[in-house]
Parts: C-alpha cells; sequence; structure tokens
C-alpha cells in the first residue's frame, strides 16, 4: 500500500511540471470543453499555476499520510484534500478570472 501512494505522489508532481510548461491545459476541468469566448475570460497562466499547486499539495499530502498511518491522520488527509480542492476551485474564479477594462 506505500508504494500505491508514492507511486501516485510522484505522477501528481509530474502531471503538475506538466501544467506549469503548459503541456495539459486541455486537460483542466471544464476550461477545454468551453466555448472560445469563456476561455477568453480566464488567465491560462494563473490557471495553470492554480492547478499545478493543488496537484503539488496533494502529493505533499500523500507523503505527510505515510509518515503518520493511523485513523487521525485520514481525517486530517481527508480534511485537507476538501480544503485544498474548496481553495482551488475558489481561486480559479476568482484570481485566475480577468479584469474588465472600460
Amino acid at each position: 500500500m506505500i508504494w500505491w501512494f508514492i507511486f501516485l505522489a510522484v505522477i501528481l508532481i509530474l502531471v503538475g511540471i506538466a501544467y506549469l510548461r503548459g503541456k495539459c491545459d486541455g486537460f483542466i476541468a471544464g476550461y477545454n470543453t468551453s466555448s472560445p469566448e469563456k476561455q477568453k475570460k480566464y488567465d491560462i497562466k494563473r490557471l495553470r499555476l492554480i492547478v499545478a499547486c493543488f496537484h503539488f499539495a496533494l502529493a505533499g499530502l500523500f507523503f505527510l499520510y505515510l509518515m503518520k498511518n493511523s485513523d487521525l491522520a485520514a481525517t486530517i488527509f481527508l480534511y485537507c484534500v476538501v480544503t485544498i480542492a474548496i481553495t482551488a476551485v475558489v481561486l480559479a474564479n476568482t484570481w485566475a478570472k480577468k479584469k474588465r477594462i472600460k
């Protein structure tokens, strides 16, 4: 079971690096399927940074979970994942949106 967490953490780090390099824009949930007009509303560089940081944070949580293998650690892990996911969604809908210039 430990190897699965290590494998998933390494995959998350590699995918996060790919996002930072701009290679995985099509995998950002909702961005690829939206219309070009809606895509223009978002700053793709900021959106890439948010998604990459989300992947790095999850990888870090996997490594931390390996160090403390108990029921309390599993509960904390779950709360942290939910908190990070909510933070990523809020940032994607606020900080990554382009400002309207009048």
